[in-house]
């Protein structure tokens, strides 16, 4: 195996890890807070084009980190921080474009569904699962030269048979290693939790394997969205064969009509489209 486990994950940069350190203490000095995150010109150039994007439907534009801080608060600007640092770190895999095309509209579709159907789960946790769901990835395809053709080869899967078949090729699945990624960068456990267990999906809504009712929903939210993105988008033309039976148990753990999820569904199509 050329590549362990381990050695495939990339090390937080030293500006998260300084931003992170001032942010965990009893009075975080947010002047130091906006100047770290300032040093580093394309995460600011980043900050500022997420915060003034719809999806905050702020009506003044900001245009300034201290005025984020103020704003947002220190928590959410460093979970945003987090994730354009995360993002940038997996891109440089290269020819990714299509795979970070489909995470944003997943997020995206997280958030209008939650809307849509009066869903009462964490916006920011959702962004953040709907843009690293599939994360090990880019880090899959850069360790192993082979893992692209691995992928363009299977015709039609479920998760659990892809993650039994990466296991048994490559010695772990894209989930495990997202999900331990996730777990180093300190993301919140509900979202390392959801990432690794997207192939027992079924199982954990039904609460044959034990996770957080935040893990559920959150699994719940990705599914639905998942479903409604492979209706216009497929990321190296695969897709799940197990579709139907997945949304079927985040329907029934949301409590949400066949109907009016259908509705919905066709609803954002069109927008989306």
């Amino acid at each position: 195996m050329p590549n362990t486990f381990s050695s495939l994950i990339p090390p937080q940069p030293e500006v998260l890890l300084q931003l992170s350190r001032l942010c965990q203490q009893d009075d975080p000095d947010t002047a130091h807070i906006a100047r770290l995150i300032s040093s580093d010109v394309a995460v600011y150039a980043s900050i500022l084009k997420v915060i003034n994007s719809p999806y905050y439907g702020l009506s003044n534009q900001i245009t300034s980190i201290p005025h984020a801080l103020s704003l947002l608060g220190i928590n959410q600007v460093f979970s945003m921080v987090r994730l354009i640092i995360l993002r940038n770190t997996l891109s440089k895999t290269g020819r990714m474009e299509r795979f970070w095309d489909t995470a944003q509209d997943v997020s995206q579709l997280s958030i209008a569904l939650t809307a849509k159907l009066g869903l009462k789960v964490n916006q920011d946790d959702l962004y953040t699962l709907g843009m690293l769901h599939d994360c090990g990835l880019p880090l899959m395809v850069q360790g192993f030269q082979d893992y692209r053709d691995f992928l363009s080869n299977i015709q039609g899967y479920d998760c659990t048979s892809l993650q039994q078949q990466e296991v048994a090729r490559y010695g772990f699945s894209h989930y495990q290693l997202g999900a331990r990624m996730a777990e180093r960068w300190f993301l919140p456990e509900a979202i390392v939790e959801s990432i690794r267990l997207q192939p027992e999906l079924i199982e954990t809504l039904e609460d044959r394997i034990d996770a957080s009712e935040k893990c559920r929903h959150l699994l719940s939210v990705l599914t639905l969205a998942q479903d409604i993105s492979a209706e216009y988008r497929y990321y190296w033309r695969i897709q799940a064969n197990d579709t139907n039976s997945r949304v079927q148990a985040a329907l029934r753990f949301l409590a949400i009509s066949e109907y009016d999820y259908l509705s919905v569904r066709e609803s954002l199509i069109d927008t989306m489209q």
